[in-house]
């Protein structure tokens, strides 16, 4: 949507603007007394501004209930909140500046940038839906998003999304803190065990148990916004390179290349997963975990009686049956 600077000063923008940030604090419409406030205005110039905004199509100004924008009011709100957002996105998380400052900063820049810098600014963001307070960014197109949030804890495998809220005590807020976890930031899952998930925040991994995963609501990135859809890529992705290492194996096979069941593999010796049998449930449950085609796996050690056997993958710990385990096909590699 094109600003159009004959028909609303910045003034009338903040007035808009401000309307629609109150209203999502749940005043709906928004009293005239409460906009002077947060605006730090008399009363009478609230109310001269709200019958200029009315006459101009964009609010409703009703009489001892307040302001409430009209669909024309409520689009060129969403196109200053998008705008105002992707930069405290982009100085928060680029120039490390404080909330506060970069809020300040945000405000300048939101009225005066070309709508086709704020479009590549958006994208080389990789199109955030939530600034670093947890807040919606609108679409270009004005609208405010549908997201769909999920908790962490249910987050598939190799997906990634913005951290929405963080519904957790203060003392482990001051530890995801530590890892620069917080409402804005892209989480991404790296693998799951039982009663734990393996993430990763601002390039650091951290694992996280389930209880404390579930309290952390995150919305799905653009490309994951279909869970099924999600799941059908990675599996078409996941099977592709299952099928290039089996015409390997057989390749190797002939060249003597040392491949072995995962459940052969000795203390210390490290793999490359080329094949993940097994079916259903099952195997999705292993592939869930990190185990897939490609991935290196090495053995840390093994139950007493060699059941269960505790591996390590991608730098997480997973126990495996030695059943579950004999599925699973490695080439034995030589560390370095």
């Amino acid at each position: 949507m094109a600003k159009n600077d004959d028909l609303l000063s910045e003034s009338m923008e903040m007035y808009l603007v401000t309307i629609a940030r109150l209203r999502m604090d749940g005043q709906h419409p928004v009293p005239l007394s409460r906009l002077a406030e947060s605006l730090s205005v008399t009363p009478v110039s609230v109310n001269e501004m709200c019958r200029k905004l009315q006459d101009s199509g964009y609010l409703v100004y009703q009489p001892y209930k307040g302001a409430l924008l009209t669909e024309t009011g409520e689009k060129f709100a969403n196109y200053i909140l998008r705008r105002h957002r992707l930069w405290e996105v982009f100085l928060i998380e680029k120039l490390h500046l404080g909330y506060q400052e970069a809020s300040e900063a945000a405000c300048a820049l939101e009225h005066v940038i070309k709508d086709e810098v704020i479009d590549r600014l958006d994208e080389f963001l990789d199109f955030p839906t939530v600034n670093p307070r947890g807040l919606t960014i609108p679409t270009s197109n004005g609208k405010q998003r549908n997201q769909k949030t999920i908790p962490l804890s249910k987050m598939p495998v190799g997906r990634g999304g913005h951290v929405l809220q963080c519904n957790v005590t203060e003392e482990v807020n001051n530890f995801l803190e530590q890892y620069h976890i917080r409402a804005g930031v892209i989480i991404t899952v790296i693998a799951a065990g039982e009663n734990d998930v393996l993430v990763k925040a601002n390039n650091a991994q951290i694992t996280l148990s389930n209880d404390i995963a579930e309290k952390i609501i995150v919305t799905l990135s653009q490309a994951d916004k279909s869970d099924n859809h999600g799941r059908k890529v990675a599996d078409e992705k996941s099977e592709k390179i299952e099928t290039e290492m089996l015409l390997q194996m057989e390749t190797d096979k002939k060249n003597n290349v040392d491949q072995i069941p995962l459940s052969t593999l000795k203390k210390g010796q490290l793999g490359i997963i080329v094949h993940v049998g097994g079916k259903g449930a099952v195997k999705r449950r292993m592939m869930d975990m990190g185990v897939v085609p490609g991935s290196e796996i090495s053995v840390v050690r093994v139950a007493p009686f060699g059941d269960p056997i505790e591996f390590n993958i991608k730098g997480y710990s997973l126990s495996l049956r030695k059943s579950e385990a004999e599925q699973i096909i490695v080439e034995r590699v030589e560390r370095k």
